[in-house]
Parts: structure tokens; C-alpha cells; sequence
């Protein structure tokens, strides 16, 4: 009877179609086992196939790219309506208001770089810095943060976002994870706050370039925080007493309020050169020491006992030298220079050779000689007056 219902005639209907499938030349038990498995591992293909999309999906989100600046890059502040400042401020970049074109407090204020009010310059900037917040908007969020301080956390490379307000109490740390080129994104829906004295601290290779914070609304840097990155905000920035940022202060279109802040325009650094190659390594040493022989004889023949000055250098050092006379060993050294005597009045008048065989620490070996004869007549003693 349940077949009969609307619900039932379905079922039939189905069944119908079951059976038309099986008059059509399809074996019924085999067909519902093939067709069971081959959905199967269709679904497990496209299980797959779905895992493998997201993980890619996951690597590409983690991977994030720079936020393009363009022309705002080379400015540390730029404001929509007026920049104003107190103090003895220090704007390390170049300084823009656009469409507005009032600048106040320069000096006492420094700009180490240009101030562009309400030029074609500025105008691009502002331009750019409208691209480039929505680009930062639009990014899909990774890590949800609403109602969370940002004190305390240690983040890696992500989209960040707050639907409402932000808070910065203490101490942030953005973790590089060695990677110099790791992004860092901050979207939050209306305000971004810090408190008096809190810090945004970068580790393992984070860099200040690659840190933005998109503000919904206003940014306000309480007094002597310490912050890095970015703040691309709608309407304006206040940086209070002390503050110091490594980054940039872009403000879209309201004013950048400045008061004795130092704010730096960050720049990425580049990746280190690989290290100089390691020098060749030296020839091998097959040189033996250079050595020289001074002294007599320098005459035809020599009659009396006389002294020669041996001398010998070899980059290596010198191990041993060693001074033959006719062969016969008179000398053994380790010292570079000495005195050796030859004993002429002793030898036979004849001619004689003197031998030096130096070696270096390395084992090379240099022979160096020298010849004399001896005096086959006497020789008349000096003349003593």
C-alpha cells in the first residue's frame, strides 16, 4: 500500500528504472556491485582531488603577496586632508597631503626627504594608496582575532582580521620563521589603538615593508610605542608623544597628526649575497729554500782559516741545513742565518768544496756550493810595520 503513495510511486518509479536498466542486457547482481564500486572510488578521486585543491589553496594563502604600493612606497607619511605636527618630529621619506594641501609644523619638524602638498606627486600617492588598501581589504582572512588584544601573540605570516576595532596592550611579535620575504596583514574594520609604551617586535627575518595594518576607520599610536608595518587607514592617523614607527603613516582622507615622532620609511632589505667563494687553494710547495753563501773566497786561493755567512728562506720555514766541507760534515742547523768556519790552514793545498743542503718543513731540499783551492805556497804574514 506504501507503493501506492505519492512517496511509494517514486520508489516504484525508481525501481522501474532499475529493471529497465536490467532488460537492457545488464546482469542485475553484477551490475549493482560494479556500479557500487566504481562510485566509490569515483568519490574517493574526487575526495582526493577536492584535498589536493585545498591544500594548494592553503599553500598559496600562506605564500601571501606584497601589498603594492606603487608611488606611496617612497613616502613616510602622507595624508588626505592636512599632516600636522608638534615637536621635533623626524620624517625619514618623503612627506604628501592630498587633495588637501596643508602641511603645519616643518619647522619644527624635519623632513629628510621632499614634502609634496597637493601635487600631481601627492595626488598619485593617494591614488596608489586607495589600490593598495583595497587590495589589502580584499584578501581572504586566515586567522580570526576580533576581541583578542594583539599584546602577548606571537603571529606568523597571515591575513589577520578584526570585524570590529583593534588593540594593541604590550608587546606584539610577528614571527619571519627565517623567511625575509614572509607577509604580514592586518584588516580591521574601524579602529586600531595601542597603548602607552606597547611595541610590535620583529623575529627570525620579519621585515617592517612587509607589515600592513588596514583600518577601517582611524589609527592612534599611544605615547613612546614602538610600532613596524604599514598603517593604510581610511580616515586618519594620530601618532601621540614619543611614538616611533619603522613603516609608513598613510592616511587616505582625513589628517596624520605628528607630535615629536620619529617615523621611518621601511625598506626591504634584500637578500644577503652568498658568501665570496673560498680562495683556491696554494700550489703545492715544490720549491726548496732559497739560500746564499757570502764571504770569502773570493781570490784565486785562500791560505788561511775564513768565514762564510749562510742564509736561507723558504715560505714553509726551514727544517735543517746542513754544511759539508769535501763531504765531511762540519755544521748542522735549524737556524736561517749563522756563521760556519772553514779551517784552511789544515787542508791540503788542493781544490775543496763547500756543500749546503738546506730543507723545508714541507720536505723539499735546495744544494748550494761553493769551490776554493788552498794556497800550495806560504803566504807572507800582514805587514806589521
Amino acid at each position: 500500500m506504501i507503493l501506492n503513495g505519492s512517496n511509494g510511486t517514486r520508489i516504484a518509479d525508481g525501481v522501474n528504472q532499475v529493471h529497465e536498466s536490467i532488460g537492457n542486457g545488464y546482469a542485475a547482481t553484477p551490475r549493482r556491485f560494479v556500479g557500487g564500486a566504481g562510485a566509490t572510488a569515483c568519490g574517493m578521486g574526487l575526495l582526493v582531488l577536492a584535498l589536493l585543491v585545498a591544500l594548494a589553496l592553503a599553500s598559496s594563502a600562506q605564500a601571501q603577496a606584497q601589498v603594492p604600493l606603487g608611488t606611496a612606497d617612497s613616502f613616510a607619511v602622507l595624508g588626505g586632508s592636512t599632516v600636522t605636527n608638534t615637536g621635533p618630529s623626524v620624517i625619514n621619506g618623503n612627506l604628501g597631503v592630498s587633495p588637501g594641501s596643508a602641511v603645519t609644523g616643518f619647522p619644527p619638524g624635519t623632513v629628510n626627504g621632499t614634502i609634496h602638498a597637493a601635487n600631481a606627486v601627492a595626488a598619485q600617492a593617494q591614488s596608489d594608496l586607495t589600490a593598495a588598501y583595497i587590495n589589502a581589504a580584499g584578501r581572504a582572512c586566515q586567522v580570526a582575532l576580533t576581541g583578542r588584544d594583539l599584546g602577548g601573540l606571537t603571529l606568523t605570516r597571515n591575513v589577520h582580521c578584526f570585524t570590529s576595532s583593534a588593540q594593541l596592550t604590550g608587546t606584539l611579535t610577528l614571527d619571519g620563521q627565517g623567511d625575509p620575504n614572509a607577509v604580514f596583514v592586518f584588516q580591521i574594520a574601524s579602529t586600531l589603538t595601542t597603548a602607552s609604551g606597547s611595541n610590535v617586535n620583529l623575529i627570525n627575518g620579519a621585515q617592517s615593508c612587509n607589515v600592513f595594518w588596514q583600518v577601517g576607520s582611524s589609527a592612534t599610536l599611544g605615547t613612546t610605542t614602538t610600532f613596524r608595518g604599514n598603517i593604510l587607514a581610511l580616515t586618519s592617523i594620530t601618532a601621540t608623544t614619543g611614538a616611533t614607527v619603522d613603516g609608513r603613516l598613510l592616511a587616505r582622507n582625513g589628517a596624520v597628526t605628528l607630535d615629536s615622532n620619529t617615523v621611518t620609511r621601511a625598506q626591504c632589505a634584500g637578500a644577503p649575497p652568498p658568501p665570496p667563494p673560498p680562495p683556491p687553494p696554494p700550489p703545492p710547495d715544490e720549491t726548496g729554500p732559497i739560500v746564499n753563501i757570502g764571504g770569502p773566497p773570493n781570490k784565486p786561493c785562500i791560505a788561511r782559516d775564513f768565514r762564510l755567512r749562510i742564509r736561507a728562506s723558504d715560505d714553509s720555514g726551514i727544517r735543517r741545513i746542513e754544511v759539508f766541507l769535501d763531504g765531511r760534515l762540519i755544521e748542522r742547523t735549524t737556524s736561517r742565518s749563522f756563521f760556519v768556519w772553514i779551517r784552511a790552514e789544515r787542508l791540503l793545498a788542493a781544490r775543496h768544496t763547500i756543500r749546503v743542503v738546506a730543507r723545508d718543513r714541507v720536505g723539499n731540499r735546495t744544494v748550494t756550493t761553493r769551490r776554493f783551492r788552498r794556497c800550495d805556497r806560504p803566504v807572507s804574514p800582514p805587514f806589521t810595520g
